[in-house]
């Protein structure tokens, strides 16, 4: 199968052109969080997700916690609907997303916090979702009909809401030109992906590794690489790999790395830097098989790595927008060069309802 001929193509390629219209919709609403949250002592913002949602909350939770400063807590549904646990959630900031809006646990935890008076947030790519309608507030997607099982634009979606959040809390305000620089940087991922696409065609497993906003984009690639490759990707954060995992790295292990040339602010680019860069050492003493997905090439200069360099944005947070990219093209190229539908995967539907 051709690559350009499925719908996951298609469907991520449209992603950096729905930005702007994100930011447009969705202004109202955020302009109504920010007067509701300026009459509430919120000490914290609790999350509700699964599967890419979660990751896109994962990174909503790192740049929330690093530029406002406010704890975000990612919720174990399960406390609520198998164990009967009723949570204190009246100080916190509630926010449940599913691209479906139609995820039955992650609105019982929305509903738990309406229970008990909490600001309520859902993010949803459907405006009239179970979900949308239970919280008090809803950040539409705006990314339109998503036919592919695997979830592309409607991820860059959710982190584009993510951000708009997060600023509304007190974060980085972003560029808004940011959504047409993303297109004009398409070509170019797409050409960057080719060669790492090649590499992984017979890969049966390998490690995915990041921190901090990056990491997020490693545990999608995880989860990408799983569903329309099969390959049994696994994600760790950098700083947890060391703790155990790393034992299972050898001679030939594939692992992929992100590393963003930029962190969240200047002045924490160098220990962000050198943290990326003494993990590939690590990899690399352990012989194995690194792939860096970086806009920072320079930084392994004679390091025995494969590189893949895609264009940065200015800060980690726009760079993530460009590694979601190259994650959603290689996940979609290595499928069809197997000879699999990264739009059908087996065993999966395009929306899964647990509880």
């Amino acid at each position: 199968m051709d690559f350009k001929n499925t719908l996951m193509w298609k469907e991520l390629n449209e992603g950096p052109a729905i930005l702007h219209d994100i930011a447009v919709k969705n202004a109202p609403v955020l302009s109504e969080i920010a007067a509701a949250l300026k009459g509430k002592e919120i000490s914290c913002v609790f999350t509700a997700a699964r599967g890419t949602s979660d990751h896109a909350m994962l990174w909503f939770k790192y740049l929330t916690e690093s530029t406002v400063g406010l704890p975000v807590a990612s919720a174990a549904p399960s406390a609520a609907t198998i164990y009967g646990g009723k949570m204190h959630l009246e100080h916190a900031l509630v926010v449940g997303c599913s691209q479906s809006g139609k995820a039955a646990d992650v609105l019982e935890i929305v509903r738990s916090g309406n229970a008990c008076g909490a600001v309520t947030v859902a993010i949803t790519n459907d405006e009239n979702s179970p979900l949308a309608k239970e919280a008090k507030f809803h950040l539409f997607c705006c990314a339109g009909e998503e036919k592919s099982v695997a979830a592309t634009k409607t991820f860059t979606a959710q982190l584009y809401v993510a951000a708009l959040l997060a600023a509304c809390l007190g974060g980085p305000k972003g560029d808004d030109d940011w959504s047409e620089r993303l297109c004009k940087l398409v070509p170019a991922v797409d050409a960057a992906t080719d060669n790492i696409a090649a590499a992984f065609g017979k890969a049966e497993e390998c490690f995915v590794l990041s921190r901090g906003l990056s990491a997020a984009i490693a545990f999608e690639c995880a989860l990408k690489l799983q569903e329309t490759c099969y390959i049994r990707a696994r994600a760790y954060h950098s700083s947890d790999f060391y703790h155990g995992p790393m034992a299972m790295i050898g001679h030939g292990t594939k692992v992929i790395l992100f590393a963003s040339k930029h962190s969240i602010t200047p002045e924490t680019d160098g220990v962000h830097r050198a943290d990326y860069v003494h993990c590939a050492q690590k990899m690399t003493e352990l012989g194995a098989d690194l792939y860096v997905i970086t806009d920072d090439a320079e930084a392994f200069a004679g390091m025995p790595v494969n590189i893949t360099e895609v264009p940065g944005g200015k800060n980690e947070d726009e760079t993530s927008f460009v590694f979601a990219l190259a994650v959603q093209m290689l996940a979609c190229k290595v499928s069809c060069g197997r000879g699999l539908s990264p739009d059908a995967p087996r065993a999966l539907k395009k929306v899964t309802v647990t509880r």
